[in-house]
């Protein structure tokens, strides 16, 4: 039976949505050396899908300006996105529904968060990653870098880009397995090449500039810095933005925790068999679910700490190894920093690592346009269907049908968007800074959320929201300060 603990924060969950059902908390999986495949989950395939346009455009960037020494700034980044990820994981654990749906649960009610988690979406609506997953490929059939008597031939390629991509969201059975497998072979095969070339052909010197710049907080180069891309640094240093969120769609879609109850969103193709509920489920505090939940948080731990922070660690530090040996002190413009640093590599090392360099990029680009096109559906698609009266009435595998209407409106929208795409690096620059924004706002909704629907002895320890209001400050601050700085230099002295 609920005790008044579990009814009070069940009636406060319940005023805008559906009240949630109940179940006993599942056993999470033992670790072995048989079964270290479990492992496998979110942290993984987000480590695949983080290794994008942060770490080959600007932490490149970066490094080629100002050296290693502003590393750090990664390192705040990942740390602060890790006990946000911890929190949203934590609340879809004993819900099995995402964090996003938890948003729409609060006081002042679905209407006025619509509005705002619409504005806020802006930071990733734009199709960035498909618009620079171009500029490789069409150096590798131009031979150069493309210029702007180029623009046709990059604009073309970015639609094909674009549209290719969504081929791993229509097969599989199940949308998550499609993007894992995705993510998987995507992290082998980068995180292989990048560590050959780091290994073989960078120096000393430039290994210990880059992973000590992990640890010179505070330090500032000299002379001018642009803050604005700093702030995109910092926002795509790991997940950033509201794509954070797409760990608690994940953790359930895995099936960690109550998820493994609730269901998940299936394929056009191939899924007629998997079902989705439309409203998550909790369960009693029993001295076995305790025990089971005890379970379940060090599995998320583990998979945040040793997993998903490392990895985003060495997906933003081989890059900029790279950057800094082969174009050290380059002025970059544009989008130009993995081509520089692929000439850079082919004049010391042969051709064909102009080409290999070149295919690297297109393979870390391309496919994290895919993920961040799954985040973006997804979420409104689970907001639909725990919301919307009509949503409720459809059987649980027809939820596909309002993941794929909404996919088609942002094809359309997407196509349109890369007609009107200025320079890609200003618009990932300003997509960045828009990330922040709405990371350090989630940052406390999440914190928000954990206290009020949370029983007691579930809720976060007070360094989790600590960590959560660290985010909240570091995030809007940084992005407040490339703001002022570029108004500054707007409207002059």
């Amino acid at each position: 039976m609920p005790t008044d603990q579990d009814q009070e924060v069940r009636e406060k969950a319940s005023r805008f949505f559906p009240r949630w059902e109940e179940a006993d908390l599942q056993q999470p999986p033992a670790i072995t050396l048989k079964s270290w495949t479990a492992l496998i989950g979110p942290g993984v395939l987000m480590v695949g899908s983080n290794i994008g346009g942060g770490e080959w455009l600007f932490g490149p960037i970066v490094t080629a300006r100002y050296g290693g020494s502003l590393m750090w700034i990664a390192t705040i980044s990942i740390a602060c996105q890790v006990f946000y990820n911890l929190s949203i994981m934590r609340y879809t654990l004993y819900t099995g529904e995402p964090i996003f749906v938890g948003f729409f649960r609060t006081k002042p009610g679905p209407k006025f968060w619509c509005g705002l988690y619409l504005l806020l979406d802006l930071g990733g609506i734009w199709p960035y990653l498909a618009s620079n997953a171009a500029v490789p490929l069409a150096a590798v059939i131009l031979g150069h870098l493309p210029g702007a008597e180029d623009d046709a031939l990059v604009r073309n390629l970015s639609y094909v880009i674009f549209l290719s991509v969504l081929t791993p969201l229509i097969f599989g059975g199940k949308i998550y397995n499609a993007i894992e497998r995705m993510m998987v072979t995507k992290l082998v095969v980068v995180l292989g090449y990048l560590t050959f070339v780091g290994v073989m052909m960078v120096s000393r010197e430039t290994w210990v500039d880059i992973f000590t710049g992990f640890f010179k907080f505070g330090s500032l180069p000299e002379g001018d810095i642009d803050w604005a891309t700093l702030a995109a640094f910092a926002a795509i240093a790991g997940a950033g933005g509201l794509s954070n969120m797409n760990f608690s769609n994940y953790t359930r879609e895995k099936g960690w925790g109550m998820g493994s109850l609730v269901g998940a969103i299936p394929s056009m193709v191939g899924g007629k068999t998997i079902r989705l509920s439309h409203v998550g489920k909790v369960f009693p505090l029993s001295k076995g679910n305790m025990r089971r939940w005890k379970g379940w948080i060090l599995h998320i731990v583990r998979d945040q700490v040793a997993i998903w922070s490392v990895g985003c660690v060495l997906g933003m530090a081989l890059p900029s190894l790279l950057s800094l040996e082969f174009i050290p002190g380059a002025k970059v413009e544009g989008h130009a920093a993995a081509a520089m640093t692929a000439r850079g590599i082919a004049n010391s090392y042969g051709e064909v690592f102009w080409y290999l360099t070149l295919l690297m990029g297109f393979i870390v680009l391309a496919p994290g346009q895919m993920s961040d096109i799954d985040g973006i559906v997804r979420r409104w698609t689970d907001v639909i269907w725990t919301g919307s009266q009509r949503a409720r009435k459809m059987k649980g595998h027809q939820v596909r049908n309002v993941y794929y209407s909404i996919l088609l409106c942002y094809v359309a929208w997407g196509l349109i968007a890369l007609r009107l795409t200025p320079n890609p690096l200003v618009l990932a620059i300003v997509t960045g800074t828009l990330r922040n924004i709405g990371l350090g706002i989630t940052s406390l909704h999440s914190l928000y959320i954990n206290h009020q629907f949370l029983p007691r002895n579930l809720r976060p320890p007070w360094f989790l929201q600590a960590g959560l209001v660290a985010a909240f400050f570091f995030f809007m601050g940084i992005s407040s300060i490339a703001f002022h700085q570029k108004w500054t230099q707007l409207m002059g002295p």
